[in-house]
């Protein structure tokens, strides 16, 4: 048997065995398929939304009322002092006639004749961010030391709502982990059996085989095209599954991560990454199923 003769008819024995089994195949092939695919979507996300960077909304934030009229406190320097506080990420001024002309512009204020009043009765402001990965506790303890500051009459701060956020995102971060651990084995468990399902090596028969002087490789060939060809068609299946899940998410998506001022990169990943990952899944599931069949006689 030549060497085109013996791949040809390797492949041949590999497609009979798979198909002799239509409902494992489509079981097994289809839940695999589905698992890389929803891998792949993660990935996909992750990768878009890098470099994950927490928005101006989602950071504690304080207002700093200043005491005294217009002129009588040196602003500027209120405001270096405001900054030097500790996890205070950045101090913006709010004068007070810029926020009364703001009140002033709401359409249920706007009959109310703010913009006449004289003098202001606002103070001037400060609006204080603090730090992305300030602990609630480090916040509180800097709004404490906020209201010490010379020149500060009040700090408006909401301790809750920001305790609250916390909560919810380790909540969702401790999930995360949860589901992905159950995931992963899954994913596997699923690919291992996939590319492993068809070599059920008969021992008899590779001990003839053997005896008669067979090739450990040829002998191994058809096992080998079956892992390969399950997982391709797992990974194509998985990519089919990616592409149209992107196109009916990505309005979505865009408009979300436009909304909360998140970071989504436009491109999504290249067609061309389709076909490295369909080859080298079936590489995989090549290798996978050889070690297999390699590790059968010893069974």
């Amino acid at each position: 048997m030549n060497y085109t003769t013996g791949r040809i008819s390797a492949l041949g024995e590999a497609l009979r065995r798979m198909l002799a089994r239509p409902f494992e195949l489509v079981f097994v092939v289809g839940s695999t398929g589905a698992m890389l695919a929803t891998a792949a979507l993660v990935a996909l996300v992750a990768w878009r939304g890098l470099p994950l960077e927490v928005p101006q909304w989602a950071r504690p934030q304080a207002l700093v009322l200043a005491t005294g009229a217009p002129g009588e406190v040196d602003l500027a320097a209120l405001q270096a002092a405001l900054r030097r506080v500790t996890t205070v990420a950045s101090a913006d001024f709010l004068a007070r006639d810029s926020a009364l002309a703001d009140l002033a512009q709401r359409r249920s204020l706007s009959a109310s004749g703010l913009a006449d009043l004289r003098p202001n009765p606002l103070p001037d402001a400060f609006v204080v961010r603090f730090a992305a990965a300030a602990t609630a506790e480090a916040v509180e303890a800097a709004v404490a030391e906020l209201r010490k500051v010379k020149n500060v009459e009040s700090v408006e701060y909401q301790p809750q709502l920001y305790r609250r956020m916390l909560l919810l995102v380790q909540l969702a971060e401790r999930l995360g982990l949860l589901l992905a651990a159950p995931l992963g084995a899954a994913l596997i468990i699923g690919v291992a059996l996939t590319a492993t399902i068809w070599g059920r090596v008969d021992q008899d028969e590779a001990e003839v085989l053997h005896l008669l002087g067979a090739d450990p490789s040829v002998m191994r060939r058809p096992y080998v095209y079956a892992g390969a060809l399950s997982l391709l068609l797992a990974a194509v299946l998985a990519w089919s599954i990616v592409v149209v899940a992107s196109a009916w998410l990505e309005p979505l998506l865009s408009a979300a991560a436009q909304q909360y001022a998140l970071h989504w990169a436009p491109a999504a990943w290249p067609i061309w990454w389709g076909v490295v990952f369909c080859l080298g899944a079936a590489a995989f599931g090549a290798l996978l199923a050889s070690l297999a069949a390699r590790l059968a006689p010893r069974r």
